[in-house]
């Protein structure tokens, strides 16, 4: 008889535990959600405003009008388009790079030509992938047309020392941006 109270007794511990566990859980998760819903409008905001910078950035214009339906913004990689005003385009691309996407934004002149490369958001390693956001790296795409190469594959890009993989991502990040470019000048967009 002593065995199946102690049995009996350690069930109700693990039972008592089990629930203590659920609630605090159940608390979190509720906390969790009402902090979600009070910054979630914020969040968006900032990522917004980020975005627009990114853009004026890229290729300054007056304005920048969505073409979600252009058979360009269907291309690998491509997540956005924007018109530029009759400037050109700015195209958001995410390429992957070695600590996961790059979100970029990319300007194309109405000639074809890189304007700038921005990138909004990354989580390559700091220190070395990470510095594709310095102004050195980025700049070496402006004035770029048809499809760029890093110098080890027969181009003129140098790559960040130690950060092949992100320097590549960014690389083909440019790349869908100008096939998108091609593609929107085709359709006379």
């Amino acid at each position: 008889m002593t065995e199946e109270k102690k049995s009996l007794r350690l069930d109700w511990a693990t039972l008592r535990l089990a629930v203590i566990l659920f609630a605090f859980a159940a608390a979190v998760a509720v906390a969790l959600g009402l902090v979600n819903r009070i910054t979630h409008e914020r969040i968006e905001t900032f990522a917004a405003e980020k975005t627009a910078e990114a853009m004026r950035a890229v290729l300054p214009a007056d304005s920048y009008a969505p073409l979600p339906d252009s058979a360009a913004a269907k291309l690998d990689l491509v997540k956005d388009i924007y018109k530029a005003g009759d400037k050109g385009w700015v195209v958001m691309v995410t390429p992957s790079g070695f600590g996961g996407e790059i979100e970029m934004a990319v300007g194309v002149d109405r000639s074809g030509a890189v304007t700038g490369v921005s990138i909004i958001q990354m989580s390559e390693t700091s220190g070395l992938g990470a510095n594709a956001r310095r102004e050195s790296f980025r700049s070496q795409f402006s004035g770029k047309s048809g499809s760029v190469a890093l110098k080890k594959q027969g181009g003129e890009i140098d790559a960040l020392t130690g950060a092949t993989v992100t320097s590549t991502a960014v690389t083909k990040g440019v790349n869908a941006a100008l096939a998108a470019a091609a593609e929107l000048m085709r359709e006379g967009a």
